[in-house]
């Protein structure tokens, strides 16, 4: 009975999660297609896009590692416990020293925006000058976002995936409705106060629902009798190796700023597209597999974690293999629909489709790569992952670097980061022989190869529809349009279902946890 109850509670998880994540991706979408609108893809959406991506990246450091790494398990063993008293207390201290870490940087965006903003791009003095009064804004959000992942990082400890998930999408909604109505009477301020709007919103959502909980608000210091430290020790260790993947970014937003105008915008359009299938289904997948590898790895099951990595692999290749081809070949048209209206151009619709492609090309290797730093994480080997996670970006600035002095232009941003993601994976194969032999698991292989040709048929209709060469989306973002592209996809996606019922490919075996959970 136990065995079947938590399979109910991990199989709603997972499509919680999926289905929230879907949300997030489209709201994404609406609002690159709101910014592109009204901004256009020229020098001002390239100053809103490049000054964003600066707190953006920094959320990866106080918000997305500390949850992902530390916080949650930490939360969950105490609330394991029943131990509430210093569960309360963790909370305290994270808070705390969370906005003791963010004021300075809040301080200091605005007291250096323009020295700032000119060192980290290649803009003309008007650009810097809007970056400048973007940048303070943009930072006071990054605080808000922090302090809300610790709530939502609570939330789900407590198994509360809805709320955690939820709020998110009311900043998306924030910066949809804020720009779409204050663009005309503050032009690009627009956004800023919208950004800054829609960080307090969903920070006061996640805490209200964390409320319910008991926790609550309080300064505190004292560190003595908590897991403070061995939480902050492990967020330390994942922090490296988010700064090194920061810096990357940065680097490659100061390449894109020096090549010809809308390049930033393209590679930043680029990135949401390519999230949508990767942030949905690798979310969803390495949710549920990370606490099953983890607990079999503590448990010394080693065939069970072969099991499990080898079901993650897998997954992750049977959705996102079709999701690569069907998005591949319809690119032009999916960008064109969806963000060319206003002043977003044709040919800023074909320049982010140029981007978008050689991502898609490198997205499983990409979900590969990820999955295996779980696996990593799952036998606490924080430190082996962290020094890979610093040769993949090295190595990723290195060929961009490269790339560009060969004149490849825009897209040798995303493939240099595709192909230094393929060293990287191959690097953690190696390292982690020990924990499953990838090279030997011919059951692995055996399903990649039936994964492999029932995506053939999609591939060949893919080929065939790009022989003719349409050029029906170049009317834009219009009725007729969108129709089309849901005609073409929905097309596609049955075409893919059809060939894995035939193939006997269960897409949705990530929702099938109850023989997973029952066989440990």
């Amino acid at each position: 009975m136990h065995d079947s109850t938590e399979s109910k509670g991990s199989a709603r998880s997972s499509l919680v999660i999926m289905i929230c994540t879907l949300l997030s991706r489209l709201l994404g979408i609406v609002k690159a297609r709101v910014l592109g609108s009204v901004f256009g893809a020229g020098a001002v959406a390239d100053v809103i896009n490049f000054t964003f991506n600066i707190p953006n990246n920094f959320r990866k450091l106080f918000a997305e590692g500390a949850v992902n790494s530390a916080l949650i398990p930490a939360f969950s063993s105490l609330i394991a416990l029943d131990d509430k008293k210093r569960s309360l207390r963790l909370f305290s201290l994270l808070c705390t020293y969370q906005t003791l870490l963010l004021i300075p940087l809040v301080v200091v965006s605005y007291v250096f925006a323009e020295p700032l903003i000119r060192f980290l791009s290649d803009f003309d003095s008007q650009q810097i000058e809007l970056g400048a009064k973007l940048l303070p804004f943009f930072m006071v959000y990054l605080a808000t976002i922090s302090l809300a992942a610790t709530f939502n990082g609570v939330l789900q400890s407590h198994a509360n995936f809805l709320h955690a998930y939820l709020s998110p999408l009311l900043f998306s909604l924030a910066v949809i409705f804020g720009v779409t109505y204050l663009s005309d009477s503050l032009g690009p301020m627009s956004m800023a106060y919208s950004v800054l709007g829609g960080g307090l919103l969903q920070g006061s959502y996640s805490y209200l629902m964390v409320r319910r909980y008991g926790y609550r608000l309080h300064v505190a210091l004292k560190t003595a009798d908590t897991p403070f430290r061995p939480v902050v020790k492990a967020w330390s260790l994942v922090t490296l190796g988010m700064g090194m993947q920061i810096v990357t970014q940065l680097v490659s937003f100061l390449f894109a700023s020096s090549l010809e105008k809308g390049s930033v915008t393209a590679f930043s359009n680029a990135t949401i597209f390519y999230q949508t299938p990767y942030g949905i289904f690798f979310n969803a997948i390495s949710a549920v597999s990370l606490p099953l590898m983890s607990r079999a790895y503590v448990l010394k099951h080693t065939e069970k974690l072969n099991h499990y990595t080898r079901s993650s692999l897998v997954n992750l290749t049977a959705l996102l293999l079709p999701s690569t081809i069907i998005l591949f070949f319809l690119s032009n048209e999916s960008v064109s629909v969806v963000l060319q209206t206003g002043r977003f151009t044709l040919a800023d619709a074909n320049l982010t489709a140029l981007v978008l492609r050689p991502y898609l090309l490198f997205m499983l290797t990409a979900a590969w790569y990820g999955m295996y730093l779980r696996l990593g994480y799952s036998a606490n080997r924080h430190s082996l992952m962290t020094k890979i996670t610093l040769v993949q970006n090295l190595l990723d600035i290195a060929l961009m670097y490269l790339f560009i002095s060969m004149g490849w232009g825009i897209i040798s941003l995303p493939i240099a980061n595709g192909l230094s993601y393929l060293v990287g994976l191959l690097i953690a194969c190696i390292v982690l022989r020990d924990l499953y032999r990838i090279h030997s698991d011919r059951l692995l292989f055996k399903e990649l190869l039936r994964i492999l040709l029932a995506n053939l048929p999609v591939l060949a209709a893919g080929l065939l529809y790009a022989s003719f060469a349409p050029t029906w989306h170049h009317q834009g973002s219009t009725l007729a349009s969108f129709l089309l592209l849901a005609l073409f996809g929905l097309a596609g996606c049955t075409l893919v279902l059809i060939s894995y019922q035939v193939a006997h490919i269960p897409l949705l075996e990530l929702l099938r946890s109850k023989k997973q959970q029952r066989n440990l």
